[in-house]
């Protein structure tokens, strides 16, 4: 009989490890592609060498996903948030990747993306209640999957 157990937190190192393991000998049997995710980053800095603007992602496989995109707000609305992401979609284009995807919430910049010509894949409505989560893409090699 399996017993299953409800508390609160994270898994252990042992229990991460136990599971990755066995995702890893599954994906082994089926022949999937080698899980090696690259965390990138681009750092916005002023002359005294504070960051002020940042745009972190990760490559896995051939997609980018845009993780965060933060810009100082005294430097808002100048152009830097789109700086960051021709940065990162020169990357992606170098690196012949299918496509760039990312997360936002309605409240946060669904218009600056999609003047960016990233399309809306899904919207999760009422997460949190009363906003959406929005997620979009832009195909970058041709591939429109």
């Amino acid at each position: 009989m399996i017993n299953i157990k409800y508390r609160e937190g994270g898994l252990t190192v042992k229990e991460k490890n136990l599971v990755q393991s066995g995702f890893d000998d599954h994906s082994n049997k089926l022949s999937a592609p080698t899980y090696e995710k690259k965390e990138l980053c681009w750092l916005g800095q002023n002359d005294h060498g504070s960051v002020v603007a940042v745009l972190t992602a990760e490559l896995l496989w051939d997609w980018l996903y845009i993780d965060e995109l933060w810009v100082d707000e005294s430097l808002r609305g100048q152009g830097f948030g789109r700086q960051l992401m021709d940065e990162a979609e020169k990357f992606a284009y170098a690196e012949k990747v299918s496509g760039i995807w990312l997360w936002t919430q309605s409240w946060q910049a669904e218009g600056f993306y999609q003047n960016l010509e990233y399309q809306e894949f899904v919207r999760f409505p009422n997460f949190p209640q009363g906003h959406s989560r929005i997620g979009l893409r832009k195909f970058v090699c041709g591939s429109q999957g």
